[in-house]
């Protein structure tokens, strides 16, 4: 099976708006739900949970009802950070599910993700035990300290821009998420981040420059002008 983890526990302070930016309205609907309504119309997805910022899991429930969102089987209350809350989703997972059974972890805030965007984390999953959604950079980047000045320069060529969705078997992802709490390895905002942090080969899904992460005030402009185009 493949089950979608929805991640909605993020609150970021910089956010100048007085909701979450998952529950952002957006044309009569809150971006949490274009999110899950891809993964409901996705053949290949067959349940979802979400993990959810604390206070608002029965707002995610209602809105399910409301808009007919049949594949999601259970609310987690997220974490503190973007590790604490997929562990609380895989743990859920484990008691439910099969060790070989692929989970699809997708940021709720990234609400224009494709169907082969979603299809290709799976592929890419089957073939390689993970499929992490990347895009190639279109811009050299530079290591700062302070956020001021750079002093390295890293080529546009050697580096990969890092999305969701990503796909992972759910017993390597149970096993690696417990290595790094007994290895004191916290607080990490994605798993391919982890994933990195603990010695692991990420391998590559497709992305899309379309699937836009709403992070300010700006993006959710963004995001309206971009759905009215695909």
């Amino acid at each position: 099976m493949n089950i979608g983890l929805i991640l909605a526990a993020g609150l970021d302070p910089g956010f100048q708006m007085d909701i979450p930016k998952q529950f952002v309205i957006v044309d009569n609907r809150p971006i949490i739900v274009y999110t899950l309504q891809a993964f409901q119309n996705h053949p290949e997805i067959d349940q979802m949970i979400v993990a959810c910022l604390p206070g608002w899991q029965e707002m995610v429930r209602a809105y399910a009802k409301q808009f007919n969102i049949t594949k999601l089987e259970a609310i987690v209350e997220g974490g503190a950070d973007g590790q604490e809350s997929s562990w609380r989703g895989i743990r859920w997972l484990s008691e439910h599910y099969r060790p070989e059974d692929t989970v699809v972890v997708h940021d709720a805030i990234r609400p224009l993700v494709t169907p082969d965007l979603i299809s290709d984390s799976i592929r890419t999953c089957r073939k390689k035990g993970m499929g992490v959604a990347a895009v190639r950079s279109t811009d050299n980047v530079m290591m700062t300290q302070d956020g001021c000045t750079g002093r390295e320069s890293i080529s546009r060529y050697a580096i990969r821009r890092i999305q969701t969705p990503q796909s992972y078997r759910l017993d390597y992802l149970e096993r690696i998420h417990k290595e790094a709490i007994e290895k004191g390895i916290l607080h990490y905002m994605d798993n391919n981040s982890l994933l990195a942090g603990m010695g692991e080969t990420v391998f590559f899904s497709k992305g899309s420059d379309f699937n836009i992460k709403i992070n300010a005030v700006e993006d959710v402009e963004m995001f309206k002008a971009l759905y009215r185009m695909v």
